[in-house]
């Protein structure tokens, strides 16, 4: 049996992206590609186009595409849809994390507990998962949770290397210290405004700061990573780095080392587009 094509960013510009997503070509709003498209005459063979802004748009297709597809990510498949608000349920530019906290995770020779808040669809809890690792995977909506347990049976992942929770990040970070619960790494991926299971509201600039304060304390004496993503188009790597040193400063942690950059995603032909910043903190 053949395995499922792979993602490629084809072309950006004028505000949108052509995209291969494993048999099928998608074009999506993108407000950040605003050079102009290398080749025009490619963008004609896209089978769905979401037209409109975000939240006030829809897919069309040029032909008829299936309810759900998987795509390849190096040994792992996760499934795409034409989901509301342009998106398809996997964030491409996050290969570069899995691929990173997937070889950090291994230089610990032994299975980690890993705490993924803001996790979505699951793509990074698949990755650590189907490498051993135990992974709690904390997610407010319920939609995003079923699509991660899609995308773990897709992948063959045992049901005891994940656990689900439908819960609020900052509440669950805070029972779980209260609990004396402890991780060898967290990963945050969280947007810039949300709402809870139960209606609270997210706002980035208040609410991160405490959570990764908790983060920090939630980590054991051994830990080897924390990962936080960004999104925000004013965000530096720099001015992330800043923002999150202050807060790895909890009594077990020893040595502290952080890195951020930008994360792109590049045409076949070269063209980078940059689609986020990404902040790594290492260990030991």
């Amino acid at each position: 049996m053949s395995l499922p094509a792979p993602y490629t960013l084809l072309d950006f510009g004028d505000s949108q992206r052509l995209e291969q997503w494993g048999p099928y070509r998608l074009i999506r709003p993108d407000p950040t590609a605003t050079a102009a498209p290398s080749n025009r005459n490619v963008w004609s063979s896209a089978d769905a186009i979401y037209q409109g802004e975000k939240g006030k748009g829809a897919w069309s297709g040029r032909r008829p595409l299936p309810d759900h597809w998987p795509v390849q990510f190096d040994d792992l498949q996760l499934y795409a849809r034409l989901a509301p608000y342009k998106h398809t349920g996997i964030f491409p530019e996050q290969q570069q994390n899995w691929q990173w906290m997937r070889r950090r995770a291994s230089l610990a020779n032994r299975p980690l507990t890993i705490l993924n808040l803001f996790a979505y669809t699951g793509g990074a809890t698949v990755a650590l998962a189907n490498d051993g690792h135990f992974v709690t995977h904390v997610d407010a909506a319920k939609p995003s949770i079923n699509w991660a347990k899609e995308n773990a049976a897709l992948n063959s992942i045992s049901a005891d290397k994940i656990r689900w929770l439908l819960e609020d990040a900052p509440a669950f970070a805070a029972r779980e210290l209260r609990r004396g619960k402890s991780y060898d790494a967290i990963l945050l991926d969280p947007p810039a405004f949300g709402h809870s299971p139960t209606g609270k509201t997210w706002r980035l600039d208040r609410d991160l700061p405490p959570l990764l304060q908790d983060c920090a304390k939630l980590l054991t004496p051994g830990a080897s990573f924390l990962v936080l993503n960004a999104y925000a188009q004013n965000d530096t790597p720099e001015k992330l780095k800043k923002q999150l040193s202050p807060h790895l400063r909890a009594p077990a942690l020893k040595r502290t080392e952080i890195s951020a950059q930008e994360l792109l995603l590049k045409t076949p032909q070269g063209r980078a587009l940059s689609t986020g910043i990404v902040a790594r903190c290492t260990f030991g």
